[in-house]
């Protein structure tokens, strides 16, 4: 459940950045990569360093989201927020 809230409160302060059309929405199929993705690199970079920086504030460790495995594959896939939850919650245990 803590990465639930993280996410949400992250795309929060990333969508305050936003115009309305580019925000993004907290729904578990909402895809941050793949081809019905409209967010640019930047918008997706900029979530998973709030995401990262929440959760250290939170939990006092560091983590790190944008690996090298995630960037090589990450683009070749399909990836929603359901599936940002579920590795955020392997990596905050």
């Amino acid at each position: 459940m803590k990465s639930i809230k993280i996410i949400k409160e992250s795309i929060i302060e990333i969508n305050k950045q936003l115009k309305k059309k580019d925000k993004i929405v907290y729904d578990k199929k909402f895809q941050i990569l793949g081809k019905k993705s409209k967010l640019d690199s930047f918008i997706i970079v900029n979530l998973f360093i709030a995401i990262d920086e929440r959760d250290r504030k939170l939990t006092g460790k560091q983590i790190n989201l944008l690996s090298e495995d995630f960037l090589e594959d990450g683009f070749k896939r399909k990836y929603t927020i359901n599936d940002l939850e579920k590795d955020l919650n392997k990596r905050i245990r």
